[in-house]
């Protein structure tokens, strides 16, 4: 009786985890940037999106360690069990980092991962869509920070590209000189 109700617990927990990312991945993101007392912009994606991501790999993992324990005698099990460890290795550096602006350089610090560094210096080309919410800055060495709709406050994140970039933007730049709560 108390392993099943665990179980549905637990796939009760998954099923809302799920909906959480989709919420999150569909769902335009209306926060805030936050700025840091350095003066550096922080762009993060809301917390239940990262916990429900983080969950959902913990769950598909303990899946795949299943399949494991079944050994070298079932080698097709092994190899599922395998081959979901792998996907879940996958997945898990995929989490969305956290996008700081400061004023020497663009970063993107991630979780489980190495973090990228853009200087302003270096950045080659700023790729806006016209009718989406993604900004993928280019730098040296095709090293790639994408604004996603995870991220809170697009404005707000042109405004300073804007800033720290000047004149040397693209022709076909957006033209939004206000955050969405109307703060910069």
């Amino acid at each position: 009786m108390i392993a099943r109700t665990f179980h549905w617990t637990i796939s009760l927990l998954f099923w809302m985890a799920f909906a959480l990312i989709l919420t999150g991945v569909l769902k335009k993101n209306r926060g805030s940037a936050r700025v840091r007392s350095d003066g550096g912009v922080w762009f993060a994606p809301r917390w239940w999106f990262a916990y429900s991501w983080l969950f959902i790999m913990i769950r598909i993992a303990t899946i795949g360690f299943s399949y494991l324990r079944a050994g070298l005698n079932q080698p097709l099990q092994f190899t599922t069990g395998v081959l979901i460890g792998i996907a879940v290795l996958g997945f898990v550096s995929t989490i969305p980092g956290t996008i700081v602006v400061k004023s020497e350089a663009l970063e993107e610090v991630y979780w489980f991962w190495r973090n990228k560094k853009i200087r302003w210096t270096e950045i080659e080309e700023i790729d806006t869509e016209k009718r989406g919410s993604t900004v993928t800055v280019i730098g040296s060495g095709r090293r790639r920070i994408v604004f996603t709709n995870v991220y809170p406050d697009r404005p707000r994140f042109l405004h300073e590209i804007k800033r720290h970039c000047g004149n040397e933007l693209p022709p076909d730049f957006p033209n939004q000189a206000t955050s969405t709560n109307g703060a910069i």
